[in-house]
């Protein structure tokens, strides 16, 4: 059996709908179960972790592999740690973590540092690690649905810093299929779409696909954390989410690589294909 710690998450559902769907047995964790009701529905065996929890024993019998993944929280780092290290006294034999493609020994940003602190944690426990490592997640774009819909227009901290911007859906399945096959046993795999674009060139293919124009607007990381305080109510998120997207904008995702279209064999999710599947949200 197969566990989803994060089962309700972009990355989590898409994992879980992928392998179910090639008939295999998958539980979830999750805070809410009311998020869950589809996957339970399709057969998927959900467990509902009490808020701060840190006792997982009980959903991790009989588990062979685990793909962990989590949202982004102050807690993160103690809760996927406490979940590998409860893993491998039930006897788990392999955790397929979803980290980010910042995470290393010199991110600055909350995120990214949080990754890089579990992937040591869990490296130095008798359990297999493979880490997944996304670029910017597509979905990203649209948390911007009202300003593309009402001004045709969407506003970042970014300048001309580029991205080799993927679906989240395509890292649900990736890791779905590691999980499922013995051919890829990588340490670490680099999950890219199948361009290194700038967002003005994220905004032409969405203007392309809509069928008119959509602009970037650049503007500062004091405009950007300004309208992020208004959004958001929670400080650290606020300044986590400044930080990173500071990094970004010096070039940390200005990487490609071919590993998503290896795992999945075609290729990645375009800006257009997104575009069209969500353009009930766009329009």
């Amino acid at each position: 059996m197969i566990l989803i710690s994060g089962i309700t998450g972009r990355v989590g559902k898409s994992a879980a709908r992928h392998l179910l769907a090639s008939g295999y047995q998958v539980r979830g964790f999750t805070r809410d179960l009311s998020k869950a009701e589809d996957l339970k529905a399709a057969g998927a065996e959900i467990h509902v972790i009490e808020p701060d929890s840190l006792d997982f024993s009980e959903g991790l019998n009989e588990i062979q592999t685990i793909i962990l993944v989590t949202g982004n929280n102050p807690g993160q780092a103690a809760h996927e740690i406490a979940i590998a290290k409860s893993a491998v006294a039930k006897g788990t034999e392999r955790i397929i973590k979803i980290s980010s493609m910042e995470a290393g020994p010199d991110a600055t940003a909350p995120f990214p540092k949080a990754h890089f602190e579990i992937e040591q944690a869990i490296s130095e426990l008798p359990i297999s690690l493979q880490s997944l490592r996304p670029n910017f997640f597509m979905q990203n774009m649209l948390l911007f649905a009202h300003s593309i819909v009402n001004m045709n227009c969407f506003a970042l901290p970014l300048g001309s810093a580029k991205t080799a911007i993927v679906d989240a859906t395509d890292v649900g399945v990736a890791a779905a299929e590691i999980a499922m096959r013995d051919d890829l046993q990588k340490n670490e795999y680099d999950l890219c779409g199948s361009q290194l674009l700038s967002f003005t060139e994220v905004a032409q293919q969405l203007s392309a696909s809509l069928g008119r124009e959509i602009r970037y607007q650049p503007i500062s990381i004091n405009e950007f954390q300004e309208g992020l305080a208004k959004a958001i109510p929670s400080t650290w998120h606020v300044n986590a989410v400044v930080s990173l997207f500071s990094e970004i904008a010096k070039g940390a995702l200005e990487d490609m690589s071919n590993d998503l279209h290896d795992i999945l064999g075609k290729e990645p999710t375009s800006i257009s294909d997104f575009a069209e599947r969500h353009r009930a949200s766009l329009e």
